[in-house]
This record gives structure tokens, C-alpha cells and sequence, in this order.
């Protein structure tokens, strides 16, 4: 199974990809801990992409992040895309929420060395710049073009409603 999961910052892609990892057995690569290296600083896109083909060419895969410029590949070979459209109010709450779970450390989906922050340019991130006219259209676009494979969520409830239905036994809270 090859799943790739999009949608806007902090609305839980990362969790949902690990618990799908547990359904289906499929080794997860979260775009954020190879597109940044310690402290937030973008590595070299090249490296990147370099990654992220490696990764693709298994037979089974779980990609959680956007990541633009290979977006149009990595869906095509999906079998599965979910699409995280969440308010932009859910989603800075749910960065509110993640920043003080780990306040002054490291989540497992990033690389180290970068420690959790909400800083006002992060926030304007979760509030305007990622929902800007290029990327409400390029998601527009997704969901027209992989209607036949998207799952579109809008809410926490969806989302574990669906989880619980694929068979998912764990906790449903987010971070």
C-alpha cells in the first residue's frame, strides 16, 4: 500500500501517519525531518528530492507533507491520498496544543535539533501564508485531480472515525 498524506499545518497529518503505519505495516517518512535540517534550516532541495524518490521506490510507503515539487509523482503512485482541510483556527490550536505537549523538545517527525516553536511567523504560517491563493488552488486541484483516491477530511472526527474503522486500536487523541 503507498499512501500519501497532505494537508495544512498542524492539523494532524503526522499522527494519523504513524497510526496507519501500525494498520498496515508500511514505513513512514514525514517530509518535515528530511526537509530540515537542525534548527529549522532548509537542506538543499536537491538531497531532498534525492530522499524522498529513494523512499518512493518501495513497495509499500506512507509519506506525510506536501513538499510541492515531487506532489504530482508521489500521487500518482499512491494508492491512497488523504487530504488534511482543516479550519485554520482547528489547526493553530492543535499547534498551541503540540508546542506545549513538547515544549522545549523533539518530536520523532522532525529531525533533530529542531525543537518545537510557535513563533508569530509560524502562527501567520497556520493563518495566511500556507493558505494563500498558490496553495488553496494547488489543493483545489488535488482534490479534483485524485478524487478517485482522496479522502478528504475537515475534522478530528472524521479523521477517527476512520481510524476506527480501518481497524485502528489505539488512543485518538492528537497532539
Amino acid at each position: 500500500m503507498k499512501i500519501s498524506i497532505i494537508g495544512h499545518s498542524s492539523s494532524g497529518k503526522s499522527t494519523f501517519a504513524k497510526r496507519i503505519a501500525q494498520v498496515y505495516q508500511a514505513p513512514v517518512l514525514h517530509i518535515d525531518k528530511i526537509f530540515f535540517a537542525p534548527n529549522w534550516v532548509e537542506r538543499d532541495r536537491e538531497v531532498v528530492e534525492g530522499e524522498i524518490r529513494d523512499f518512493m521506490n518501495q513497495d509499500a510507503w506512507i509519506i506525510d507533507g506536501f513538499y510541492r515539487r515531487l506532489a504530482t509523482e508521489r500521487f500518482d503512485q499512491a494508492d491512497q491520498l488523504f487530504i488534511f482541510d482543516f479550519n485554520r483556527f482547528k489547526c493553530l490550536y492543535g499547534a498551541i496544543v503540540r508546542r506545549l505537549k513538547y515544549h522545549n523538545q523533539n518530536r520523532d517527525s522532525v529531525c533533530d535539533g529542531c525543537k518545537e516553536r510557535l513563533n508569530p511567523s509560524f502562527v501567520w504560517w497556520i493563518l495566511f501564508e500556507g493558505r494563500n491563493k498558490a496553495s488553496r488552488l494547488k489543493l483545489k486541484q488535488m482534490k479534483e485531480t485524485y478524487q478517485d483516491k482522496a479522502i478528504i477530511f475537515k475534522n478530528r472526527k472524521q479523521v477517527n472515525d476512520y481510524l476506527t474503522k480501518m481497524g485502528y486500536k489505539g488512543p485518538l487523541n492528537y497532539e
